[in-house]
């Protein structure tokens, strides 16, 4: 139990800090969000690493709050390292997907991409493990958030679809390859 209340404990801070980074932009005329990915945009590469941090109103990092520390919590329910090492992947290769095949005529921030490939982690590394409690945590992850697949192909100006689509292909790729290491 300690060691799910360290992921529930990261997890929340990292909420915090871009709950932290709305304020200053909504208060500050600083526009922070002009530091999100730029597809295909040398100038922007380092947008792989803040987009995440980045939200353009208080409902859009309201609606990745819970989800995040949900299931940023599962991922590290035995082990925080495993969440810690999972973020930092996925900051990355989503960040770098999102980089090479998103929509180039816009900048893609939020933690979406990320929520996304926690779900797809869950779902994969429940299936493919298939100990008792990561099969039962990927039958509720479908059960409760399986709606997220819609999510995947909405092509509704101001979401990043690419984000959601990449994210979880990601994050299912990461399930797969964590669940044939720890099954070894």
């Amino acid at each position: 139990m300690k060691q799910y209340l360290q992921s529930v404990k990261a997890s929340f801070f990292i909420m915090m800090i871009c709950l932290l980074i709305l304020t200053i932009n909504t208060f500050l005329p600083m526009h922070l969000t002009q530091y999100g990915i730029y597809p295909r945009s040398n100038n922007m590469l380092f947008g792989i690493f803040f987009a995440p941090f980045l939200h353009v109103s208080g409902l859009h990092l309201w609606s990745n709050f819970f989800p995040f520390i949900i299931f940023s919590s599962l991922v590290g329910i035995k082990d925080v390292k495993r969440f810690y090492y999972l973020f930092i992947i996925q900051l990355f290769c989503t960040g770098l997907l999102v980089w090479l095949f998103a929509r180039g005529e816009s900048v893609h921030v939020g933690m979406s991409g990320i929520i996304y490939a926690f779900w797809g982690y869950l779902i994969v590394y429940g299936i493919v493990c298939k100990n008792f409690l990561h099969l039962s945590i990927a039958i509720l992850t479908v059960f409760f958030y399986g709606w997220l697949i819609f999510g995947l192909f909405s092509i509704r100006s101001g979401i990043s679809f690419e984000g959601h689509l990449l994210g979880s292909l990601s994050g299912a790729i990461s399930g797969y390859l964590f669940a044939k290491n720890d099954i070894r």
